[in-house]
């Protein structure tokens, strides 16, 4: 493409050019630094356009690559050192958080009570006193993988008992 052809193009293009760079950057002062690096960009890489009818969409498409690459380089870094402590709520004593806590830890105590006395010591042990795997079978008088797949299931029925439970409730 000409410089010709990129002008003749570009006459109707500029004025869209110009205010889709002031919406976007809201700063005065770097408006026709933006439009002026977009117009140096799309003038270097005329050859790029293949169907001039696409003109103004790419353009704009540079125009916003260039106003993206203003905002990186421009970004504002503040030290920490320099905000104002900032008060932390502490959300576990929301009222709400609270209440869900003491709701899940019901439901999980009355699916355990629904369960046999090994299933329930078997998830004591392990879930509950985070005993290892090894300790809690020899407690139980079980192999190891015996005691990981009565474990095993007996979580599932325990899951079975708090979802059954829940619909109840509900």
């Amino acid at each position: 493409m000409s410089g010709e052809t990129f002008e003749t193009l570009l006459t109707p293009a500029l004025p869209a050019i110009r205010k889709l760079v002031r919406a976007k950057i809201r700063m005065p002062d770097y408006t026709e630094d933006v439009v002026q690096q977009t117009l140096m960009h799309a003038f270097v890489h005329r050859e790029q356009l293949r169907v001039p009818s696409k003109f103004k969409s790419w353009i704009s498409s540079i125009a916003m690559n260039e106003i993206r690459g203003l905002a990186r380089r421009t970004r504002m870094c503040v030290p920490l050192e320099a905000l104002p402590p900032i008060a932390s709520s502490d959300r576990s004593t929301c009222p709400y958080k609270v209440f869900e806590d003491g709701e899940r830890t019901d439901h999980l105590y009355d699916g355990l009570a629904q369960l046999n006395p090994r299933d329930r010591y078997a998830i004591h042990l392990i879930d509950l006193a985070e005993v290892k795997l090894t300790d809690a079978a020899n407690a139980l008088s079980f192999s190891r993988a015996a005691m990981k797949s009565a474990h095993f299931r007996a979580r599932r029925r325990l899951s079975r008992a708090v979802r059954a439970n829940r619909r109840v409730m509900a």
